[in-house]
């Protein structure tokens, strides 16, 4: 269970430099070298959806491959925890980021896991296609007047978040890629699968947690030693 693909660390690495350049701009937008108008251009919020739903599926597809993803869980929880604190060092709000929500999505598949791998992949992954739908929509639509329901994606009124994935829709988008992980582990004999990829592509994949911790106090050091 504990095979790696290089293939998905590879596209991992993808996503972790995308995440980078998408971070910089952002630190731009703060210290004023671009406008927020250019930040939240078609182009780059379409690179943003992308970057963020290629971690949750990756995510996702690794948890059928951990040996726990209850520990897996509360490491990624805590790095989220670590994140908003720092977040918070430089004037930013986060409640419920994208690792809050990934460590989150891991310790419930740890409980739910068994039950879901029961059920036939093409089955679990349309019913989770239509409920991302679904929730997407009935989140967008929806407001409640208390303001502890955010983690589940119902927001009151005034509610700000820098990063913010809830469990609806996005818990959703991590059961498709528990899909795409009971794939590869069924075909792990596919040629696509059992490309070898140089270590350069890889190795970010492999400790993208760490980096994903790292990277944007570095980012935002150097922005401001350059702009602030």
């Amino acid at each position: 269970m504990g095979r790696r693909f290089d293939v998905l660390d590879g596209w991992r690495t993808l996503a972790i430099a995308l995440m980078t350049v998408y971070h910089f701009l952002y630190d731009l937008a703060l210290f004023g070298v671009i406008s927020w108008q250019q930040l939240f251009s078609p182009a780059l919020n379409v690179m943003q959806k992308i970057t963020c739903g290629s971690f949750i599926l990756l995510a996702g597809a690794s948890a059928r491959f951990s040996r726990s993803n209850l520990r897996r869980g509360i490491i990624v929880l805590a790095a989220g925890i670590a994140v908003e604190l720092g977040a918070m060092v430089g004037g930013q709000i986060i409640h419920f980021g994208i690792l809050h929500f990934m460590g989150v999505s891991m310790v419930l598949y740890h409980f739910l896991g068994k039950s879901l791998q029961k059920c036939p992949p093409a089955i679990l992954l349309a019913a989770s296609t239509v409920l991302y739908g679904l929730t997407a929509w009935w989140t967008s639509v929806t407001t409640v007047s208390v303001g502890w329901l955010y983690p589940l994606g119902l927001l009151s009124p005034g509610f700000h978040s820098a990063d913010y994935f809830p469990l609806l829709p996005w818990f959703f988008l991590f059961l498709a890629g528990t899909v795409l992980g009971g794939w590869c582990l069924d075909h792990r004999d596919n040629r696509l699968l059992t490309l070898s990829l140089p270590g350069f592509l890889t190795w970010p994949g492999r400790h993208s947690l760490l980096i994903y911790v790292l990277h944007q106090p570095v980012l935002f050091g150097v922005s401001y030693l350059i702009w602030g």
